[in-house]
């Protein structure tokens, strides 16, 4: 297999936000590594200044399939 044979977009994206703006996005290729991802940026979140609004978001194939936190809470 050819390096160019590899998948040009990941099927996993981890995008964090802060006060609405996007400051890290991230694609992996497993499930695995999107979980993992998700929860590193969720602990890194809650870490910060909570001066400002955080939020994580766990995308799949376009679709936003987890998001922290989650509305309503």
């Amino acid at each position: 297999m050819e390096a160019s044979d590899l998948k040009q977009h990941p099927p996993f994206r981890v995008v964090t936000f802060r006060d609405d703006h996007e400051v890290i996005s991230e694609e992996v290729e497993t499930e695995v590594a999107a979980r993992t991802r998700f929860a590193s940026a969720i602990d890194l979140c809650q870490s910060r200044d909570a001066a400002h609004a955080h939020r994580v978001e766990l995308h799949s194939g376009g679709e936003t399939i987890e998001t922290w936190p989650q509305s309503g809470a």
